[in-house]
Formats: structure tokens, C-alpha cells, sequence
């Protein structure tokens, strides 16, 4: 096969499947875990305000659309790639565009001693204002 050639997709089905069985051993490598330290006198842990269930959860709505997880993955990546690269040039003394800039309506509130932050945090870390990347 040459470079230019296109690769065939994998099935999406077959992709959910694989994770299944994948999850399917790791719950049951985990339930031998467990019983092997319950017998030594280790109690099972509490989880009393259901974080596995809710990581559960948004694994099975993650898993459920690999291709939309990848794709989410890769626009982290560069979105990293690319904070990084401004960064080192800002230090060189290079100028260049802002990656991102907040939206008129994110105001920024006055802590008491003076200091700015943005009203939400995820404002801070990921500006919702940036087109998706096809």
C-alpha cells in the first residue's frame, strides 16, 4: 500500500465490541481482586456518593461514539500543541494572535483584594467561543 492510498475505517461496531469485552475482563480481573483482599481481611471500599457509578456512566456515553471521542481527543491535542507553541514564542519575545479570547458577556468579577477571575472556571481552561475543528 503506497502513502497516498486511504485507509479502510474500522467498524464502529466491532470498536464498541472490543471495548465491551475490554471492560467486560477488567471488571472481572477487579471482582477477583476484590475477593482475594476481602479474605486477607481488607473490606471493599465505600462509595457512598456514587462517583464509580457516575464515571461508569460517562465511560458508556464516551464509548458509545468512538469516532466523536477520538475526534474530542485530537482537538485536545491540539489545542495543547498550540497553547504551548504561543507560549514559547510569547517567551522569545515573539508577538502573535491571542489562542483565545473570552466572549463580551464572560465578565470578569473583582475579588476583594483586586484580583480578576473569570465567572466560571471552565472559562479559564477551555473558552466556548472557538469553532470546532472539522
Amino acid at each position: 500500500m503506497s502513502a497516498h492510498e486511504p485507509q479502510a475505517l474500522p467498524d464502529p461496531k466491532e470498536i464498541a465490541k472490543t471495548y465491551a469485552e475490554v471492560a467486560q475482563r477488567a471488571s472481572g480481573l477487579i471482582a477477583d481482586h476484590m475477593k482475594r483482599q476481602m479474605k486477607k481481611g481488607v473490606s471493599a471500599p465505600n462509595d457512598d456518593l456514587g462517583i464509580a457509578q457516575a464515571f461508569m456512566d460517562m465511560m458508556a456515553k464516551m464509548l458509545a461514539n468512538p469516532y466523536k471521542m477520538a475526534q474530542a481527543q485530537m482537538n485536545l491535542m491540539w489545542d495543547y500543541f498550540s497553547l504551548w507553541q504561543h507560549s514559547s514564542m510569547r517567551m522569545m519575545g515573539m508577538e502573535g494572535a491571542p489562542v483565545a479570547q473570552p466572549k463580551r458577556r464572560q465578565a470578569l468579577r473583582r475579588r476583594p483584594m483586586g484580583r480578576a477571575f473569570p465567572v466560571r472556571l471552565h472559562q479559564a481552561v477551555l473558552p466556548d467561543h472557538r469553532p470546532p475543528r472539522a
